[in-house]
């Protein structure tokens, strides 16, 4: 069993880490601008526009797994070598995004290797925080409530199947590109779905 203190560090480290890397986002967007500084605020919207859109998805999808992320250490005191091991699993998935995000903000969606990077990283992200609940649930003695961490992985699961569908379909069918990643909407209510069927039967 670990301090709370060491508890607490390895939290905050990955709150900061998470930050640094949304951080990072905008930052081929600032540099282009220095890149027009002879341009309108127009010209450089619509030239750059891949690379804003790029932000904005990005940003939303690191956003939205730190939340997942912030929801399951709300429900465990403290942690184990292989959570920590997974953690940070998790943590280099993330740093990892803003690369590929500058990748497509460069190349465009018309890359279909651009595509599968991007979207590639997106479900290991997704699936290596799913690995990560899996560890804490199996470790009771990490659990802030003896009761359990809550409901189960079957939300976390389906958006990580969502991730792997968009992956292929995103590379597959150049006309549908990232608009794939839609999918990944319906992994939360397919998941819900499945736990209730399986506590009904």
């Amino acid at each position: 069993m670990t301090s709370a203190r060491g508890f607490d560090r390895l939290v905050n480290f990955s709150d900061a880490v998470v930050a640094i890397a949304i951080s990072l986002l905008i930052l081929p967007v600032v540099d282009a601008v220095t890149d027009t500084m002879d341009e309108t605020g127009v010209d450089f919207f619509a030239e750059n526009g891949s690379r804003l859109i790029a932000f904005v998805v990005s940003f939303v999808v690191i956003a939205k797994f730190w939340l997942v992320h912030h929801s399951i250490f709300e429900k465990v005191a403290s942690y184990t070598h292989a959570i920590l091991i997974a953690n940070f699993v998790w943590l280099i998935s993330i740093v990892f995004i803003p690369l590929p995000t500058e990748m497509l903000g460069e190349h465009g969606v018309d890359d279909a290797f651009v595509r599968f990077v991007y979207c590639g990283s997106l479900f290991v992200t997704s699936a290596s925080i799913v690995f990560l609940d899996w560890l804490i649930r199996r470790s009771p003695q990490t659990w802030r409530d003896p009761a359990g961490p809550g409901p189960g992985l079957e939300a976390g699961l389906m958006t990580s199947v969502m991730f792997l569908l968009a992956t292929v379909i995103a590379v597959t069918v150049p006309a549908v590109g990232l608009w794939a990643l839609l999918l990944v909407w319906l992994g939360d209510p397919l998941g819900r779905r499945l736990e209730r069927e399986r506590h009904r039967v």
